[in-house]
C-alpha cells in the first residue's frame, strides 16, 4: 500500500492542489495530513479525495486549533479532525499527530504496538527511529525551504520525500 503524506499546508491551495495531483498519479491508496491545514478550502480538497475513494486521515495542528470553524467544517463534511489518530496500514499500527503537543507525541511513542508516528509542525523532513517507533515528518507545503510531500510504502517500509514541482 502506498500512503501519501502531507503536512503544514497552512491554507496554501495552489501547493496543496499540486501535491494532491502528484499523489493521484502514483496512485496512493491512503492520504494522511499531519495538521495545520489552515483553511476550509484545504478541508474541502481532502474531502474530495475521500469522495473519490481515497481514505483520508487528518489531524489538527496548532494553527487549526486557533480556528474552530475549520474543525466544525471538517466534521460537517465527514472528515473529523482530532489531536491524534491511530490507524492500521497493512497490519502496521500507525499514529498521526501534528507534533506541537509534547505530551501527545510522548504518549504515542509509548503506546504499545505503534510502530510509526506521522507528524508535522517543524516544516523540516524527518525520518528517525526512537526505540521501536519510527517518526516520519514529510516537511511542509508552506513556509518550507523546499516544499514537499512524502510517500510511504507499507510493503517495503520505504519512505520517500518528494519536492513539490509547480
Amino acid at each position: 500500500m502506498i500512503i501519501g503524506i502531507l503536512s503544514d499546508t497552512h491554507g496554501n491551495i495552489t501547493r496543496t492542489e499540486a501535491a494532491l495531483s502528484a499523489l493521484q498519479s502514483v496512485p496512493v491508496e491512503q492520504i494522511i495530513h499531519c495538521g495545520d491545514l489552515g483553511s476550509e478550502e484545504i478541508v474541502t480538497l481532502l474531502f474530495e479525495q475521500q469522495e473519490n475513494g481515497i481514505p483520508v486521515t487528518a489531524v489538527v495542528g496548532n494553527v487549526d486549533e486557533w480556528n474552530p470553524d475549520i474543525i466544525l467544517y471538517a466534521k460537517k463534511l465527514g472528515l473529523p479532525l482530532s489531536r491524534t489518530a491511530t490507524l492500521q496500514l497493512d497490519g502496521i499500527t500507525a499514529a498521526v499527530c501534528h507534533g506541537h503537543h509534547a505530551q501527545s507525541m510522548e504518549a504515542l511513542l509509548n503506546t504499545p504496538g505503534v510502530r510509526i508516528v506521522f507528524t508535522g509542525h517543524t516544516h523540516i523532513p524527518r525520518d528517525e527511529q526512537i526505540g521501536a517507533t519510527r517518526i516520519l515528518n514529510p516537511g511542509a507545503l508552506h513556509r518550507a525551504e523546499v516544499p514537499g510531500y512524502a510517500l510511504f510504502d507499507t510493503t517495503s517500509q520505504t519512505w520517500t520525500r518528494t519536492p513539490l514541482r509547480l
